[in-house]
């Protein structure tokens, strides 16, 4: 099982800082500094017992509002392992009760991503560890499961941290990273090729794979979205040889574009997260990092160009694992965890406002951010000591 997503940012890191030529361009990207604000208010526990990797990871939508209220998806500590579960609010996160567990079997399940369709059935993926081999799998909630879990990626190889996305006739589109069969050795930092892949649900059966990203191999960690004339929209991180640059690519009419570079710059950049407003512009944010430090960047597509990058993050601590959420006023949302244990938020209505600090006390990381209204919904995950557990806030515009 290849290092999880917080554990990978450390070790390359570590390892394979490129020293002040990459500080020099991080230097340069436009900041907008502000001074981040006091938690609002106290947080509510949506589980207790879960992993320390209970809502990762940042690539994946893990709070959704159906009919009935707020759904959270997160993962559980069981005896041998860990299980992914669902749990339900219905009045607007204020209390959580548990909905339904997700995976089955003998082998531990992460890394789960939901997404609500127009019926309000509930769609959710995750990566089951098969004899330790990561695979995806996949379920349907609508007040009961409607069916058993089942595999969607390949029988052979590994595949893991699959993102998804459900088009406007409710069906779901995923991506996720895995090894190609066959493929050719390359090297790459932890001598790894990994490569994206997408797979859809055609009313009948799940399509073959499709290779997504080209190029240099080790491509990692894709997001998805769905845009309101049917397109879907995917960014990852991949090594170029030299560095790991975030990759974006669009299909339209049935077709993958081209991927193409957003922002290259001579240091890495990691993690990207995605959202699209009603009118099909695009919100990206990423891991900017230098050798010594990393700080949250975000950019906008709108009309086949890239506008920005701005600076989101604060402070002295690096900060990692961006989440983007998309109002439907088109209000953006942008959240990350810090080193200093905290989690921060961002809000886009025409200018970025101040950064909010989220949380009270540290040991907080792996934000996932929702639209709930014009506010922010946020889930994360909370550790203290050997005790883990998932917490939510919501945060109303100012």
């Amino acid at each position: 099982m290849p290092p999880r997503s917080g554990q990978w940012v450390t070790i390359v890191r570590a390892a394979f800082g490129l020293g002040i030529a990459a500080w020099l361009c991080l230097s340069f990207v436009p900041r907008v500094a502000r001074a981040a604000a006091v938690a609002p208010r106290p947080p509510v526990v949506v589980a207790g017992g879960t992993t320390e990797d209970a809502t990762a990871s940042n690539n994946q939508v893990k709070l959704a509002r159906d009919a009935a209220g707020l759904v959270v998806a997160y993962v559980g500590a069981v005896p041998g392992g860990a299980q992914v579960y669902l749990a339900r609010s219905r009045d607007g996160g204020a209390h959580w009760i548990p909905l339904a567990r997700v995976s089955d079997g003998p082998w531990p399940s992460r890394l789960p991503a939901i997404a609500l369709d127009p019926a309000g059935r509930l769609h959710v993926t995750w990566t089951r560890y098969d004899d330790g081999v990561g695979k995806i799998y996949y379920r349907v909630w609508a007040g009961r499961w409607l069916g058993s879990q089942s595999r969607i990626s390949p029988g052979s190889g590994y595949a893991g941290y699959p993102g998804l996305a459900v088009d406007r006739a409710g069906r779901p589109q995923v991506v996720w990273y895995g090894i190609r069969g066959g493929g050719v050795p390359a090297y790459t930092r932890h001598g790894s090729i990994y490569e994206i892949y997408y797979v859809a649900w055609d009313g009948r059966v799940w399509s073959s794979p499709l290779l997504v990203s080209t190029g240099v191999p080790d491509s990692v960690n894709a997001a998805i979205a769905t845009g309101p004339d049917g397109r879907l929209f995917a960014a990852w991180y991949q090594y170029d040889g030299r560095a790991y640059q975030v990759r974006y690519a669009e299909r339209d009419h049935g077709t993958w574009s081209a991927p193409e570079g957003v922002f290259h710059t001579g240091s890495d950049q990691f993690n990207p997260d995605l959202a699209a407003d009603s009118q099909g512009r695009v919100s990206l944010a990423w891991e900017a990092h230098t050798d010594l430090n990393s700080a949250i960047v975000y950019a906008s597509r709108a009309g086949g160009a890239w506008q920005g990058p701005v600076t989101l993050s604060v402070g002295a601590a690096p900060a990692r694992h961006p989440s983007v959420a998309v109002t439907s006023s088109g209000a953006v949302y942008v959240a990350w965890d810090q080193d200093d244990g905290q989690i921060y938020l961002r809000r886009y209505a025409g200018t970025w406002g101040p950064v909010q600090r989220v949380t009270g006390d540290g040991g907080n990381t792996f934000p996932a951010v929702a639209a709930d209204g014009a506010a922010a919904a946020l889930v994360w995950t909370h550790v203290a000591g050997r005790l883990s557990r998932v917490e939510y806030a919501r945060v109303p515009p100012r």
